[in-house]
């Protein structure tokens, strides 16, 4: 155990060390924070105003709306950056040097993987505080001492999500320029697949079925549902119930499968069983690697 928690902390301090990585960890989430002060903020309130009147809750909605897709990319990318160091060891053949003490292969992945949590969930964690006073200074509110812990909760369920889903992705590289190229490739198809870039309900048939199969998508709709549950009644407040019903199901609140309208738990179990499956397919992998 003392070895793995050196590992942890050796691994902690080489990510930090590398300002470069922390930077481009972050790269894909400072694009479409520019995009969004561009242009994707006003047009979905242009899109809104034919519905419901433009006001300082609408923007907080908004602004609300974005910032839940912002936490779920930051989630991903920060612990697929994270595994960088797990390739930057194979590499230098640093791996090998680690396997001349008495350390087992496991407890090394081991330690990649929880650095990997533990880096997700602390970068994660102050852009949650970063966004409240973002919306707070924008005109909006605080959230409550209960809506806070279910977002921590949330945020927490993002970082294992995708860091057990990104002990995939490194599968596919074995050198930092491979690694380099797929975490580009995978910070661009983020902001598409939590329907930043473009809502859900404006997608074909098809993309939006990608979407709603993509497990980091759900773990954005809660996030949303659990940012945006108060401004959604104030802003919708005069409005008939299908006008707020189609704006969740536009705007990826709700999700709509093969006809079906997707309940909060259904999500919750899609995003347990894939932690959990995917857990169990890596530690297979790896077991018949280094058999």
């Amino acid at each position: 155990m003392e070895a793995l928690f050196s590992l942890i902390r050796r691994n902690n301090k080489v990510f930090r060390r590398d300002k470069t990585a922390v930077f481009f960890s972050l790269l894909s989430v400072i694009i479409v924070i520019g995009l969004y002060a561009l242009f994707l903020q006003k047009m979905q309130i242009d899109s809104l105003k034919q519905t419901t009147e433009a006001t300082p809750e609408l923007i907080t909605m908004v602004n609300e709306w974005f910032v839940a897709g912002l936490l779920s990319m930051i989630a991903v990318s920060t612990t697929l950056a994270a595994f960088g160091i797990a390739i930057k060891d194979m590499e230098s053949k640093a791996t090998a040097d680690f396997l001349t003490a008495p350390i087992s292969r496991a407890t090394i992945q081991m330690s990649y993987v929880l650095n990997a949590v533990i880096i997700g969930f602390i970068f994660t964690f102050i852009a949650f505080i970063i966004c409240e006073i973002f919306i707070v200074i924008t005109g909006g509110t605080l959230l409550s001492f209960s809506s806070s812990l279910k977002i921590i909760g949330l945020l927490t369920l993002s970082v294992l999500l995708a860091s057990i889903m990104n002990v995939f992705f490194i599968l596919l590289a074995n050198t930092q320029n491979s690694f380099a190229t797929l975490s580009t490739i995978v910070g661009t198809l983020l902001g598409f697949l939590c329907g930043v870039y473009v809502p859900v309900g404006v997608l074909p048939s098809f993309a939006q079925n990608i979407v709603m199969y993509f497990p980091v998508s759900h773990t954005t709709l809660l996030l949303r549902n659990a940012f945006m549950e108060n401004s959604l009644s104030q802003v919708f407040a005069d409005a008939p119930t299908e006008a707020i019903e189609q704006y969740k199901l536009i705007y990826g609140i709700t999700y709509k499968l093969h006809g079906n309208i997707l309940s909060h738990a259904t999500s919750y179990i899609f995003i347990l069983c894939t932690i959990v499956i995917l857990a169990i397919l890596a530690i297979s992998i790896f077991k018949r690697k280094h058999r």
